[in-house]
């Protein structure tokens, strides 16, 4: 309090003291002037308490506390000062007296308060609508808790206990009143005949009952209590993967838009459900996702967070926070179970903070754990489907390994991989080697898998369990019910069968249109020259009965003795060695061999190459990737080595060898890390290793483990402990386990809701305020001239005043008195019509939104809005007759008294010489000012153009005015001279080059600047036109065949203006503010009209419809329609499709990083044309085509939007806040997982609009998806010239809605947005043109009262010979002159605003100049004829004045 009562006494003691001082010799006793001193300070302070408990805002506060001290001032003066007392009769006096004087003064004086008021109120109005709609949404609610992926969109789930002691502890600790737990979601709803809801919310939270839906949902659907409803929704399951379930409910109640019913929006259709079916049907037991909390009275959220987290903080243990300990003995191992189930840099710089303490005598080893996806050394090692080979089938174009329960299949012996797993962990029954594919019986099926991984699966049959890889069609000979094996041959076109089951083996064959069982025995057949069956034990025996030797045989006609493989085909044949590796299990031979191994297989073609599977099944742990560990400890190698295990031990460590982690590998980045094989694990002397070697296969340097894992740096996956103070350590991980460690976010989401309304309502407002300053404008010099004019008619009752005692301070005091009278009045007034005002633009606004089929802002206001717009109108207009007081208390009282005009005096006068160093000190002020400010900003032109317009204001009149006084020189109008010079050198100045400027170097004018000398210039004109254009009309009408017409009468016409120079020019300012800034706003409009009319084009491309959706809900639809599943639309109506995934990433250019959508193209958005491109790298392509196209064969090349590229002028940067020109190098960051990134560059930049209808970073789809996780949430569609696109649309939305699919015609939805945005610029233009309307009225009132004063002289000229015509075409040119003439300068120095603006903003995106000439002649034009229609009855009453009339009159 203590700061805003000495501020209180610092900004009235100027007016209470002045007063005082002034007063000090007409109070009786000190003790008034003391009053006269501190009573404005105590009223004003006594105002600022009472409006600070009722807690006003800062302007209404203060703009009252400054207003209630000029009153008090004002009012206290006539209390102690008979003199002032005096002076304060004599002005109500002149108030109640001269009653339309008073109203004329009020209703200039209005202008101010009405045009704050409604730019408030405007604001007032949509701040009370969006509120309306956060009150709805949030209800009690205050907090929201939850954990959120940032990659996915989605919510984590989170345990329903934690949550509600969570909820339990707020209330306990006093910070909430209450809370409630759930899970919220988005469901697609669907009636069962198809009409369907894309998206809807869905909510479910504990103490719900039933299945329920709002309103909006119920009128969509048209559904009632007691109808079936299906939902659908998304989920991503335990493999991650995103999974789409349905299900049909019973709706048992419908909800209205009020409370629950507007959780989701008032106009937002929502399912409630109860958390147990929820949590039922999306498998999410005991789990919620959000948490809901309300807190107590009237407690702040945000000033509360820091005591809210601190809260959550104690809860929050190292479990919940998902921390898993593991131990044995005196050793643990600390690991997370979060994302990616990795230990931060935060959590490890914390570690080796307290390590110290926390192990005593132990010691620590920091582990990160690198799964693999590949390692090569002349070939591909991983490319088994497991450690256990059964079989092995070799073909021409590569290797078939087969086990238990999968498939791969190697290319070309040591090239890339691909595999096939039976379901749910089922079994391999058989398999027949096809020309390009494997046929493949098991458990679950008999499925076709290709030797190509482009290929598709071919499911033969599904969900029966089949023994025989065959598609013949007859059925199986009868056999036992328990069969071990069956091994199927075809040979020429017959079916061979071995059987091995409980109580032999028996091998049959199909002849016939029979089963005959042979006399074979065994279970493998195989053919070479002719049918032999074998087993392990028996060997082999061919059909004509010859038998192998008593050797141990493997598939493929194979046998084994002495490390030696030998072909039977009747003899046993040799073929080569094999080394002790080999476990003698499985083999094949093609001239090299392949044997299995214990660790998978071995590949030897005269050296030994390893094969390893993907993953291995480690007991309990289940199935892993093959991992590499990085360490801290002894057991790392140095960076570029690599110690391997036993499993990799066949390797040439000779050579080097390549590795891809897995992570980065599912990221998209298949580049390897090259690494030296230094030695092997076993020689590296440390407990516990052999249990490693079985799940590990070799140690790295931690940076390069960092690099394989794209882990951030730092980043752990286990931390391990032997011999530590345990529980200090579980103290310690308690301690650090809470909100940031749960990656928990808290978020005031009602407060900030609330916040981000009133912020928007404020920008409105401040627009409004902005355009309304130009009438604001226009009403202080409607007010000035008011003033003047009045001014004159009391010249001789002033000089009455004055002769009787009143002293010039008392003039002063009595033009302020009345002056506070009737701007009190006015304020009030003007805060009633402001609010009338703003209900217009409510009603506008309305009207303009309902046309989009959305809401209007529904009319409010607040009485602080009320406060600011009056005590800123009184301020505004006490400041304007304060100064203007100065002015009119100049009299001559001899001059007065007699009726002469007042005569200029000799010498120069001394306000004009304080005028000009006040006009030199601004501009060299701001001069300085220039160094202030960054070199790239454009406020450095505007105060570089302010400097010099106010040294040229303050040097002209040195030279035009003082310096010829001095010299003795005779210059007849030396005044309107000097106007004229001042006008001419501003006007001079606006055409220099801005190259002149030195703050012109890199650095462009923006808005500020042109509006800066856009107002120069508009006074400028005034000046001109006042100073030169009456004498130069004259002499030219003089001078032309008008002379005899219209001279006398227009030289009378244009003497008046002439000789009342200020007073003409103030009108015309009115006129020329007025009309420049209509104008300028109106020819935005028509500049911006043409430049959107390609925005069509620009978002759309060659396609006409768009179907979206979200994150949370992705569009499952192929590029090819004929697979969407369409009734309603004919497939062959769409001609093109283009996909369209969608990501988020952090882009980093070297300097800054922003969050930013990341969007990815398939194939057929690029074929189709894509979107069109401002500019490219021609290197990518001579055409937009072919720059497209390029995305697919450049993976590291993207095209951004206009908003890098486009320069805001008021931040000198680019509209996003980072400029990216083509060429420039930058990294795309996954926004879950920092350490996977990739280095890409600018290849091209999007049309001007892509920054509002295609906003993202474009690249490559395969790599947004498969690297950053992308999924598709636009699909532009096409069609031929006679499908309509409207139609169409139609029938899409009613086949796809039921999927969540969100389908719209891009025209109509560009044009409907465009249309909004021209509507309110309509709205601004009409609001601008409140100025002319002041103008006109003012006009109005000085050519009444010029009639009134000037009716001698127009007697006078009737005596002289003047018709009522001449009197009559007189007025008119004098009225014309001052409007018509401020009206076509306002137009020019706009035009030339308008050109100037499209110099530097619109030429250089190709736009063609639009100049607004219907706006201007209609302006020009339509002022002209309603200022001759405002004028018209004074008009004609001055031409019915009589000579006898006129000269009889005293006044």
């Amino acid at each position: 309090m203590l700061f805003e009562t000495l501020a209180v006494f610092v900004l009235i003691t100027p007016i209470s003291a002045t007063s005082a001082w002034v007063l000090r010799n007409d109070v009786e006793k000190f003790w008034q002037s003391i009053i006269l001193y501190i009573g404005p300070i105590i009223d004003a302070w006594f105002v600022w308490l009472l409006l600070d408990w009722l807690e006003m805002g800062f302007f209404s506060t203060w703009g009252c506390t400054i207003s209630t001290g000029i009153i008090s001032s004002m009012l206290l003066q006539p209390i102690f000062s008979p003199r002032r007392l005096a002076v304060f009769r004599l002005s109500w006096q002149q108030v109640r007296r001269r009653p339309r004087q008073a109203a004329l003064m009020m209703a200039g004086l209005l202008v101010a308060s009405s045009i704050i008021t409604s730019s408030l109120v405007v604001g007032d109005s949509l701040d009370s609508t969006l509120s309306k709609e956060v009150e709805a949404v949030y209800g009690d609610t205050d907090l929201l808790i939850f954990q959120k992926d940032r990659r996915t969109g989605f919510s984590f789930d989170m345990d329903s206990n934690l949550t509600a002691s969570f909820g339990q502890a707020l209330i306990d600790s006093g910070i909430a009143d209450k809370w409630s737990h759930g899970i919220d979601t988005t469901a697609t709803l669907s009636r069962s005949d198809g009409l369907a809801l894309p998206s809807a919310a869905w909510y479910a939270y504990d103490g719900w009952q039933g299945v329920s839906i709002n309103q909006i949902a119920a009128d969509e659907l048209d559904l009632s209590k007691g109808d079936v409803l299906e939902i659908s929704w998304f989920s991503y399951s335990d493999d991650a993967e995103l999974i789409r379930s349905s299900e049909n409910v019973t709706i048992s109640s419908v909800i209205s838009m009020e409370g629950k019913g507007s959780m989701s929006g008032t106009k937002s259709p929502a399912l409630f459900t109860s958390l147990e079916l929820s949590q039922q049907l999306q498998s999410k037991q005991w789990k919620v996702n959000m948490l809901r909390v309300s807190l107590e009275g009237d407690e702040s959220a945000s000033e509360s967070m820091n005591e809210i987290e601190s809260t959550l903080d104690e809860i929050i243990d190292y479990d919940s926070a998902g921390f898993e300990i593991n131990s044995d003995q005196d050793s643990i191992s600390i690991s997370n179970t979060n994302g990616l189930g990795r230990l931060d840099s935060s959590f490890m710089e914390s570690w080796n903070g307290n390590k110290s303490a926390l192990l005593g005598q132990g010691t620590s080893m920091e582990v990160l754990q690198i799964p693999l996806v590949q390692i090569e050394q002349g070939a591909k090692v991983m490319s088994l489907p497991d450690d256990r080979i059964e079989e092995v089938l070799i073909t021409e174009e590569g290797d078939w390994y087969v086990s238990g329960g999968a498939v791969s299949f190697q290319k070309e012996r040591g090239g890339s991989s691909h595999g096939w797993e039976v379901p749910n962990g089922g079994l391999i029954r058989d398999v027949t080697l096809l020309d390009e594919s494997l046929l493949i019986a098991h458990s679950d099926g008999l499925v076709e898998v290709p030797d190509d991984r482009d290929e598709d699966l071919i499911h033969h049959i599904k969900g029966t369990e089949m023994m025989v890889a065959a598609l013949f069609e007859q059925d199986l000979p009868q056999l036992p019910s328990t069969i071990f094996s069956m091994d199927y041959l075809e040979v020429s076109g017959e079916d061979w069968l071995a059987v091995s089951h409980i109580t032999g083996k028996e091998v049959f064959r199909y002849s016939n249109s029979e089963w005959i069982e042979t006399t074979l025995t065994g279970e493998w057949l195989h053919f070479d020259g002719e049918v032999m069956a074998g087993s392990p034990t028996t060997g082999w025996t061919t059909f004509s009965g010859l038998q192998s030797p008593n050797w141990p045989a493997v598939r493929g006609g194979l046998l084994i003795e002495n490390n030696s493989i030998y072909r039977f085909d009747g003899n046993a044949n040799y073929l080569s060695n094999f080394d002790s590796v080999c476990d003698e299990r499985v083999f094949s031979y093609d001239g090299e061999v392949i044997c299995s191994t214990s660790f998978g297989a071995v590949v030897d073609s005269g050296e030994l190459s390893p094969r390893l599977p993907l993953t291995v099944d480690i007991g309990g742990f289940g199935v892993m990737p093959q991992l590499l560990l990085a360490t801290d400890g002894p057991l790392s190698p140095a960076k570029g080595d690599v110690l391997i295990s036993s499993r990799l031990s066949l390797l040439n460590s000779s050579e080097n060898v390549l590795f891809n982690g897995l992570i980065p590998w599912a990221y998209g980045d298949i580049s390897p890390i090259t690494l030296e094989v230094v030695g092997n694990m076993s020689s590296i002397d440390a407990p516990g290793l052999d249990e490693l070697e079985s799940i590990i296969i070799g140690f790295v340097n931690l940076s390069d483990g960092e690099i394989l894992a794209a882990s951030a740096e730092g980043e752990r996956s286990i931390l391990v402990v032997n011999g530590g103070n345990q529980s200090e350590i579980l103290l310690w991980l308690d301690s650090i386990s809470g909100v940031d460690s749960m990656n928990l976010r808290v978020v005031a989401a009602k407060e900030v809701a609330l916040a981000t309304a009133e912020e928007g309502a404020g920008a409105l407002s401040a627009m409004f305020l902005v355009f309304g300053a130009f009438t604001i404008g226009a009403g202080i010099l409607l007010v000035l001239t008011i003033v003047m004019m009045l001014a004159e008619s009391r010249r001789s009752d002033e000089a009455i005043m004055r002769a009787i005692g009143l002293k010039r301070s008392d003039m002063r005091s009595l033009a302020l008195m009345e002056g506070m009278m009737t701007s009190a009045a006015a304020s009030v007034l003007g805060g009633i019509f402001g609010l009338v005002l703003a209900w217009l633009v409510s009603l506008a606004f309305s009207s303009v939104f309902a046309s989009a089929g959305a809401d209007g802002i529904a009319y409010s206001f607040s009485i602080e809005s009320m406060l600011i717009g009056m005590s800123a109108g009184f301020i505004i207009a006490m400041i304007t007759l304060w100064a203007t007081a100065f002015w009119t208390s100049r009299l001559n009282i001899v001059q007065a008294l007699r009726g002469l005009s007042p005569m200029r005096k000799r010498g120069i006068p001394w306000w004009l010489v304080l005028l000009l160093i006040v006009f030199i000190g601004t501009g060299m002020l701001a001069g300085l000012s220039i160094f202030t400010f960054e070199s790239a900003s454009p406020l450095r032109f505007a105060l570089w153009h302010i400097m010099a317009s106010c040294i040229i204001i303050g040097l002209v009149p040195v030279f035009t005015f003082i310096l010829p006084h001095i010299k003795g020189w005779s210059i007849r109008n030396s005044g309107r001279n000097t106007m004229a010079a001042i006008g001419i050198s501003l006007a001079l100045w606006a055409l220099s080059p801005d190259s002149w400027a030195p703050v012109d170097s890199g650095v462009e004018a923006d808005e500020i600047t042109f509006a800066v000398m856009g107002i120069v210039q508009v006074f400028a004109g005034v000046l001109i036109l006042t100073g030169i254009a009456p004498r130069l009309a004259s002499w030219v009408i003089s001078k032309s065949f008008l002379a005899k017409r219209i001279g006398p009468v227009a030289k009378v016409s244009l003497a008046h203006p002439a000789a009342a120079p200020l007073r003409t020019a103030v009108i015309m300012g009115m006129f020329s503010l007025t009309v420049f800034s209509v104008i300028v706003l109106a020819g935005y409009s028509v500049q911006f009209e043409e430049h959107s009319s390609g925005y069509v084009e620009d978002a759309s491309g060659e396609f006409e419809i768009l179907l979206s959706s979200s994150r949370q809900v992705p569009l499952e639809l192929s590029s090819d329609p004929n697979e969407w599943n369409l009734e309603e639309t004919n497939p062959g109506d769409i001609d093109a499709v283009g996909l369209v995934n969608r990501a988020v990433v952090w882009v980093d250019d070297g300097e800054d990083s922003i969050g930013y959508i990341l969007r990815g193209v398939d194939s057929g958005f690029i074929e189709h044309g894509a979107i069109p491109l401002e500019d490219w790298d021609r290197a990518l392509g001579a055409t937009q085509q072919e720059a497209w196209a390029s995305l697919k064969i450049n993976e590291n090349v993207v095209f951004v939007d206009s908003s890098f590229a486009l320069i805001d002028p008021n931040t000198g940067e680019s509209i996003s806040g980072m400029n990216l020109p083509i060429g420039k190098s930058i990294s795309l960051i996954d926004i879950s997982n920092p350490g996977n990134s990739r280095e890409v560059i600018v290849g091209g930049i999007l049309s001007q609009s892509s920054q509002l209808f295609s906003q993202g970073i474009w690249m490559d789809g395969e790599i947004v998806d498969e690297q950053y996780g992308g999924v598709v949430t636009r699909i532009y569609v096409s069609h031929g010239p006679d499908v309509s696109s409207a139609e169409l649309e139609d029938s899409l939305s009613t086949d796809l809605a039921p999927s969540g699919v969100y389908t719209s015609i891009i025209e109509d939805e560009i044009l409907l947005i465009l249309g909004l945005i021209f509507a309110i610029l309509t709205i601004f233009q009409a609001y601008l043109a409140l100025g002319l309307v002041v103008g006109i009225a003012g006009i109005g009132v000085v050519t009444y009262r010029s009639v009134s004063e000037r009716s001698g002289q127009i007697g006078m000229l009737r005596a002289l010979g003047f018709r009522k015509r001449m009197v009559m075409s007189g007025m008119i040119i004098e009225v014309s002159w001052t409007s018509l003439l401020g009206m076509i300068n306002g137009a020019v120095v706009a035009i030339a605003f308008h050109y100037a603006l499209y110099q530097t903003f619109w030429e250089e995106q190709g736009a063609k100049l639009i100049l607004p000439w219907f706006e201007v002649v209609s302006m020009v034009i339509g002022g002209w004829i309603l200022v001759l229609m405002a004028t018209w009855i004074p008009v004609t009453r001055a031409t019915k004045v009589t000579p006898s009339q006129a000269l009889s009159s005293i006044d």
